[in-house]
C-alpha cells in the first residue's frame, strides 16, 4: 500500500506540479508489529533500544510491469531483546522519523525473540504503487 503523503510527492514531482518536497535519494525498510494508516499513522517498530533500527535499501531491480524487488536478501541487525510480533514491513525516507511511503502486510507474522535476525529473502519484497483505500 501506498500512503497518499508519497503518491501526491510522486505525482507532484512526476508532472511538474508541486516538487517540493523533492523525491527521496534513500529508502529504509522497517517493521512493525500494527497495520499502519495511509494517512502514516499506526506504525509501532520496536524500539531501538531492543537493537532494532530501519535497513537501507540498495539492493531494489528495475521496475518490471510497475513492481520493484529486492535483488539480495536484506537482513536486520540481530535483536538484543525482544521485538514483539511483527506483522508489516514499512518504507520510510529516513533512518529514523521521516514520512512512511509505503507498507504491506508480512507474508506471516513473525514473533521476534532476542538474538533473531529478521531477513527478507532475495526476491521477496515487493513494491508497487496502489491507491490508498
Amino acid at each position: 500500500m501506498t500512503t497518499t503523503y508519497f503518491l501526491n510527492q510522486v505525482m507532484g514531482n512526476l508532472f511538474h506540479t508541486k516538487e517540493n518536497p523533492t523525491l527521496p535519494g534513500d529508502y529504509y525498510i522497517g517493521l512493525s508489529a500494527t497495520e499502519p494508516g495511509v494517512d502514516g499513522s499506526g506504525v509501532s517498530e520496536p524500539a531501538s533500544s531492543a537493537g532494532y533500527k530501519r535497513v537501507k535499501l540498495t539492493v531494489l531491480s528495475e521496475p518490471t510491469a510497475g513492481v520493484i524487488k529486492n535483488t539480495a536478501a536484506v537482513s536486520f541487525d540481530e535483536s538484543t531483546a525482544n521485538w514483539g510480533t511483527m506483522t508489516h514491513f514499512v518504507i520510510y525516507d529516513a533512518l529514523t522519523g521521516g514520512n512512511l511511503l509505503m507498507f504491506d502486510e508480512l507474508s506471516s507474522a513473525r514473533n521476534v525473540e532476542t538474538a533473531t535476525i529478521v531477513t527478507i529473502k532475495a526476491g521477496s519484497l515487493t513494491l508497487t504503487l496502489s491507491n490508498p483505500t
